[in-house]
């Protein structure tokens, strides 16, 4: 059993599935939440928002992006539905996990979710179920595709210094997704010429390296070059919103300006290798000073900011799920020597370790963290988890019972749904099957996109005898792993021994159907 566990750690944390739709977290505003003249505008799109104007990965999502709109037959934008844009955008979605790498940390996905949620309190009402998600790439970069879907990479994270600077980000991508500004793309794409269009197939379908990059380039600047009269417009329409947006929701509006600079600066330093033509209008000195302005003019609230924590915990998430083992371990080994006192660099280097499948290694770095900022969420967290890892069992529960918060405080700033999981964990594998499924269950009513969370559902009521239940929770678990032949195994299963009449069986009948009817 121990044997199993520490091979476990092998596995790279980081798991790609095509077709599964990750961990993005989905809110719908309620009425109840909806501020009186916040109302978006319906206006139409007439660009792809990219946030950054660098990098390969958001230049080769770009070309997918275009891809799938364009052979996807859509009509112009005057005549595109809300439920059309969201169909689109949920194909666009697939397009873009078979290229993208989708973080599925839930620490890192729970601060996002947190920044979006408090943002979409205050941004009106909005036809969409926003759903955010964090790609694996260096290049910091974040973008709005059709129907509410907002992605950051970890480069961007790890670039900024502070949650302010980061929900001035998702503020500003989720006034693009609410002004809706990407349908008229949609209708000035039928200009494209028949070469772009072709190179848009190849960069598509090359999947990686200089070609892709190179052809992905030649696609982008062919789109730009049709867009850039509307592009100043929808800039400066987001940045308005957005940062009204972000007053409202108690955020400090100078993290955007800081962040926005720091971009600046550095696409002056990679300028010479980067063609103009794909460098996102208006310039980034423009919207720094239209954004100064419009903070002159923005009321404050009358309460104090948001409070915000350590951001470096989330910083130091980051950078370990990006880099590989070992080039996080000379980083993180030096924030160590360089800093002693702090317990940020050993929690990176905690991290790192485990990535690597150094336990020992991971276990000595983590207790150093623990003692240096036992107040902290984080190293308790991570050192039980190496300690689970490699087989500590008991130690690792005694640890995760302090740090766990009782149920119904919810996430963010209540309960930790990572420490409540390996709790859970431990409690199944010391046998105590009631206390694990009352632990999993809780996860799954936080985060009911986390896979993993199934999987120790489908084995726990398996081991109670309830098989109509255990085979449910596995079908769940393999339909988002993309598994879908799988899942549907484990469906027609379950359905042989769920309770006639129940929620569980009707959704099983519903999702059969829906796995076996061929799409319009």
């Amino acid at each position: 059993m121990m044997d199993k566990m520490k091979k476990e750690v092998m596995t790279p944390p980081v798991r790609f599935t095509p077709a599964a739709e990750g961990h993005g977290l989905r809110l719908r505003m309620s009425a109840s939440r909806r501020q009186a003249g916040d109302v978006a505008p319906q206006g139409r799109y007439r660009r792809y928002c990219r946030f950054s104007p660098w990098g390969s990965t958001g230049c080769v999502l770009f070309a997918l992006v275009l891809f799938v709109l364009l052979l996807g037959g859509v009509r112009g934008a005057q005549g595109m539905t809300i439920e059309e844009e969201k169909k689109m955008g949920r194909r666009v979605f697939l397009e873009i996990e078979k290229s993208a790498e989708i973080i599925r940390d839930l620490p890192l996905q729970d601060f996002v979710n947190r920044i979006g949620g408090s943002l979409l309190t205050q941004a009106g009402s909005t036809p969409f179920d926003f759903r955010f998600y964090i790609v694996k790439a260096q290049d910091p970069n974040a973008y709005a595709i059709p129907g509410g879907y907002i992605f950051l990479t970890t480069g961007l994270i790890v670039l900024a210094d502070s949650e302010q600077e980061i929900a001035g980000v998702v503020s500003h991508e989720i006034a693009h997704a609410t002004e809706r500004h990407i349908a008229d793309l949609m209708d000035r794409s039928k200009r494209l010429n028949l070469a772009t269009l072709a190179a848009i197939l190849a960069g598509a379908l090359l999947g990686g390296g200089k070609a892709t990059e190179a052809v992905a380039t030649t696609a982008a600047a062919g789109a730009t070059a049709l867009t850039l009269k509307y592009t100043r417009e929808h800039e400066t329409e987001a940045d308005q919103t957005g940062l009204h947006t972000l007053v409202r929701a108690g955020y400090d509006p100078q993290g955007l300006l800081t962040f926005l600079n720091k971009m600046h600066k550095n696409s002056l330093a990679v300028a010479p290798k980067i063609p103009p033509y794909l460098s996102t209008h208006p310039a980034i000195e423009n919207r720094i000073t239209l954004l100064e302005s419009l903070m002159q003019m923005e009321k404050r609230p009358a309460g104090p900011l948001r409070p915000v924590g350590d951001y470096r915990w989330i910083q130091a998430r980051a950078f370990a799920e990006e880099r590989e083992p070992d080039v996080a371990v000379k980083h993180f080994e030096s924030m160590a020597k360089t800093n002693p006192q702090d317990g940020v660099g050993f929690v990176g280097l905690g991290l790192a370790y485990r990535k690597m499948g150094r336990l020992d290694r991971s276990i000595e770095a983590l207790e150093r963290a623990n003692a240096l900022a036992p107040q902290e969420r984080d190293p308790p967290r991570e050192l039980a988890i190496s300690q689970f890892l490699s087989g500590r069992v008991d130690q690792a529960i005694q640890i995760l019972e302090k740090v766990v918060l009782p149920s119904g405080q919810g996430t963010g700033q209540g309960e930790d749904v990572l420490t409540v999981y390996y709790l859970g964990r431990g409690y199944k594998e010391k046998s105590d099957l009631s206390k694990a499924l009352s632990l999993f269950l809780r996860v799954q009513r936080e985060e009911p996109d986390f896979d993993e969370v199934y999987q120790q559902l489908g084995s726990v009521y398996g081991r109670m005898g309830q098989k109509g239940l255990s085979h449910f929770n596995f079908r769940k678990y393999f339909k988002l792993r993309g598994d879908e032949r799988s899942a549907l195994l484990h469906f027609r299963t379950a359905l042989d021994s769920l309770e006639r009449g129940s929620p569980e069986r009707e959704e099983t009948q519903r999702e059969i159907k829906g796995l076996t009817t061929p799409p319009a």
